[in-house]
């Protein structure tokens, strides 16, 4: 048989089908019906070649790639996967059809789902001891990880992810790692903004040099979410469009209808709820033909907000309901939060105290959640770091003490010698260690000064205060001294946004937490709880002088000037206040301020009641 002969005797080579699937990895950005056909004839190539492993690869790269194409259809694909990956006893590949099956999900609406097929996914990568998958699963688990309000496990993942793909040399992996962690600094929650916006606009010029459409629309979109949460909304609606522009040019109808939402919302941040509507509607369109749940229940979130604004307070309950019972459904409290606090302002609007009251409630029951779980993956992760450490230090002592028994049998100098050099080691380890917890204890500090402060008032953010009043409710149990609390909001503060924009009304927010500031005793503190609500905290003061300072600051601010209101425009504020009585805890005795609060609003406002 002539050479050539028995070349295709032996069928397509292992090098023909790589280069088939490093296509595949350029082409997704590009055009993922592209990708998919490279990937299947990148499949049909494998099988040919009686490489079974290289054929599961070739699937896993084309199950991707059917992601973006027909969600639903990548599921299936990935469950036929992971039988066949079971079969072979494959970890590698059943952590790949694991995260595609995630990823599928996920673009499928099912982000509850998703988050268990990651877990799968990285589960399996480490114990098919590979660097490669495990590093596409934690990428993808940081997301979802981040989606869900995890943000410290989130950007650990996402860190181990980056630092595995720069290792193996994997671009694409380190610009899909790198571009996560800056949407994390992005969150409101971090509020990393200008760091996020560098990592965007980097990756934007990387996108626009190699020619990745996808991606450039992708960091157009992404700079424009950021700049929206900077209020610097003119330049984030031009990005948005951008982005919109060239996804409309790729066909890509999800990501379309993505921005169309953002547009609107951003709208409705601008007073504009009316120009908002057709651009939410015409998202929620597209969201229900694709069958996309988790969109669905955000864009009713966004169009409550926009329908709140033009006084259709009632569409705005129901569209708040249905994104309820989803969130719900799906134990999601990130956004249980946001329809809970725009729920209060609908039945608010409508002069349904009550049913504000307890939404009101239902959105600081949320809100704890969403801390208690922070709290306990903290507490967790620490106890991990801890456990693993000592271990790690227990096999260095267990290594050095059979060396030197080794040693110690051949030769007594040499022992001398080791044990000068585990001297040196472990000091080295003990600066080495010794450093680490410094590093780690600054930036826990820093982190958790910005997890306490407000961003727009720099007072306490509703974490910071809510601790400071449960340290000064202990104090005060325990001294048999007072201690009182005055929660109060801005009144009408949403006309103050619609006659003078967002930057008027955080004006006014800034304005009137200087005020309350300079008014309060020594001793006491105010921090922001959310919106336009306040809340101080009054160690020392019984009911009587807290009702007396509450009225001074009332009067202050509504004597106060604003910059950029007209001459003569008062500005007025509410107020809630309640003592703490005998064995009280923090959650009675807020509800009774919110209770008085309500009850101010319902007399006229601009005025200070007793709970």
């Amino acid at each position: 048989m002539c050479l050539t002969g028995w070349a295709q005797a032996q069928g397509p080579s292992e090098a023909e089908v790589r280069a088939l699937l490093a296509r595949v990895e350029a082409e997704v950005e590009i055009d993922p019906r592209r990708a998919l056909a490279t990937a299947r004839s990148a499949s049909a190539l494998a099988r040919r070649s009686g490489d079974l492993a290289l054929l599961r690869e070739a699937e896993i790269e084309a199950c991707d790639a059917l992601a973006l194409v027909d969600a639903p259809a990548a599921i299936a694909e990935a469950d036929r996967g992971l039988e066949v990956a079971r079969k072979a006893d494959d970890s590698k590949s059943a952590a790949g059809f694991h995260s595609c099956r995630g990823y599928a999900l996920d673009l499928h609406g099912k982000p509850a789902e998703a988050a268990l097929e990651y877990e799968a996914a990285v589960d399996a990568a480490e114990r098919a001891e590979s660097k490669s998958a495990l590093a596409d699963a934690l990428a993808m688990r940081g997301e979802s990880r981040h989606y869900h309000g995890r943000y410290d496990d989130a950007i650990a993942d996402l860190n181990r992810a980056h630092a595995l793909t720069v290792e193996l040399g994997l671009r694409s992996g380190q610009r899909y790692s790198l571009n996560a962690i800056a949407n994390v600094y992005s969150d409101e929650n971090v509020g990393e903004y200008d760091k996020a916006i560098a990592y965007y606009r980097q990756l934007l010029r990387q996108d626009q040099a190699a020619g990745f459409r996808r991606g450039e629309a992708t960091a157009h979109f992404n700079i424009a979410a950021a700049l929206e949460m900077k209020n610097e909304l003119d330049a984030a609606l031009a990005e948005y469009r951008r982005a919109m522009e060239i996804d409309t040019e790729l066909d890509n109808r999800a990501a379309v209808a993505e921005s169309e939402r953002s547009i609107g919302a951003l709208l409705t941040k601008q007073g504009k709820a009316g120009e908002a509507l057709p651009w939410i509607d015409r998202a929620m369109a597209r969201f229900v033909e694709s069958g996309d749940d988790e969109s669905i229940a955000r864009c009713r979130l966004t169009r409550a907000r926009a329908l709140l604004a033009v006084g259709r307070q009632r569409e705005a309950a129901a569209d708040l309901g249905a994104a309820e019972r989803h969130f719900r459904a799906n134990a999601n409290p990130r956004y249980l939060v946001k329809v809970y606090e725009t729920l209060a302002d609908v039945h608010a609007a409508s002069g349904e105290w009550r049913q504000a009251y307890e939404a009101s409630m239902a959105y600081r029951a949320a809100q704890t959640q969403l801390e208690r779980r922070a709290r306990e993956e903290q507490t967790s992760r620490l106890r991990v770091q801890f456990d693993t450490a000592k271990k790690e230090q227990e096999n260095r002592a267990l290594l050095i003490e059979n060396a030197h028994r080794g040693e110690a049998l051949r030769n007594a100098e040499r022992v001398r010698s080791l044990q000068r050099l585990t001297i040196l080691l472990g000091a080295a380890l003990f600066v080495l260690l010794g450093a680490t917890a410094l590093q780690q204890l600054n930036r826990g500090r820093r982190l958790k000064r910005l997890a306490m402060t407000d961003e727009l008032t720099g007072l306490p953010n509703r974490r910071g205060i809510l601790d400071f009043l449960d340290r000064a409710l202990n104090d005060a149990r325990a001294t048999g001294t007072p201690l009182a609390v005055v929660a109060f909001d801005i009144d009408h503060f949403k006309r103050i946004n619609d006659m003078h924009g967002h930057h008027g009304g955080d004006r006014a927010l800034r304005s009137i937490a200087e005020i309350v500031l300079r008014g309060l005793p020594e001793g006491a503190r105010v921090g922001r709880m959310g919106g336009e609500e306040f809340l101080a905290v009054l160690p020392g003061t019984d009911e009587a002088h807290a009702h007396a300072l509450a009225e001074t600051l009332r009067e202050a601010v509504s004597g106060a000037g604003f910059e950029g209101f007209a001459p003569g425009e008062r500005v007025t504020i509410s107020l809630g206040l309640a003592g703490a009585g005998a064995g009280e805890d923090v959650e009675t005795l807020l509800r009774r301020a919110d209770g008085a609060l309500y009850r101010a609003k319902h007399e006229g406002r601009d005025r200070t009641v007793a709970g």
